[in-house]
């Protein structure tokens, strides 16, 4: 089941599944969580990357053109994915950036990763937005075809210079 993200109900089980999520997979990793500061590079976090991540839960939260669903499963309400995603008007017409999107492994090929993503879809097209944006990290293979099943298509690369 799908729902609004509720701060004082779920910010701990969020940071928590975050936190499963790419400890296990450091594909996970792109450029993203390199600028937040959640790793240092794409197979390391940083010591307190749950902290950095509690902030950028935050601020997402607090954003009010920015929207968090949680899935969760019927039968003992485990918190098992979720997608932050929102709209920005600093391009030549309005899009919409899908953030983040996570599915605990046990969960997957079940539709949760499927129902969350169509739920930001139909969200930007209410809005008439016609382009949605995400980031994925560069190995996270399994990601990419995900997302190609949905009509993405990669347009660019990132590339940093550690210096």
């Amino acid at each position: 089941m799908i729902r609004p993200f509720n701060l004082q109900q779920d910010k701990e089980r969020l940071c928590d599944l975050f936190a499963t999520l790419i400890e296990h997979h450091k594909a996970y990793i792109s450029h993203g969580e390199l600028q937040m500061g959640i790793a240092t590079d794409s197979n390391t976090l940083t010591p307190n990357f749950k902290e950095v991540w509690h902030q950028y839960l935050e601020r997402q939260y607090t954003d009010p053109q920015t929207s968090i669903r949680v899935w969760e499963t019927d039968e003992n309400g485990t918190l098992a994915g979720f997608i932050i995603f929102g709209t920005r008007d600093d391009g030549a017409a309005p899009y919409g950036v899908i953030y983040d999107l996570g599915v605990l492994p046990e969960f997957r090929e079940k539709g949760a990763g499927s129902q969350l993503i169509r739920t930001a879809l139909d969200c930007f097209r209410e809005q008439r937005v016609e382009s949605c944006y995400l980031e994925s990290g560069v190995n996270n293979h399994s990601a990419h075809h995900f997302f190609e099943q949905f009509g993405f298509r990669q347009v660019s690369c990132v590339f940093r210079n550690k210096l």
